[in-house]
């Protein structure tokens, strides 16, 4: 990931812990994906429309971040 995409995602998380009460470590597309809120996933899946099937690419990319922390330990 280059510096843009990092931030991006950091404020993600970050918006998803403190507005929507959520995982810190969990994206707002990646939950959307996860919990089928089927409505925002498929306006965010609209604004990322250059990444087909966004929020679902962001579930799997924070499994595979949790997994890596998993391995760290």
């Amino acid at each position: 990931m280059n510096y843009i995409s990092n931030v991006a995602a950091a404020l993600s998380q970050l918006l998803n812990a403190v507005v929507f009460c959520g995982d810190p470590n969990e994206t707002i597309s990646g939950r959307c994906h996860r919990e089928g809120r089927h409505t925002a996933e498929a306006l965010i899946d609209t604004l990322f429309f250059f990444q087909p099937s966004h929020c679902e690419l962001s579930h799997w990319a924070d499994h595979v971040f949790a997994r890596k922390i998993i391995n760290e330990d």
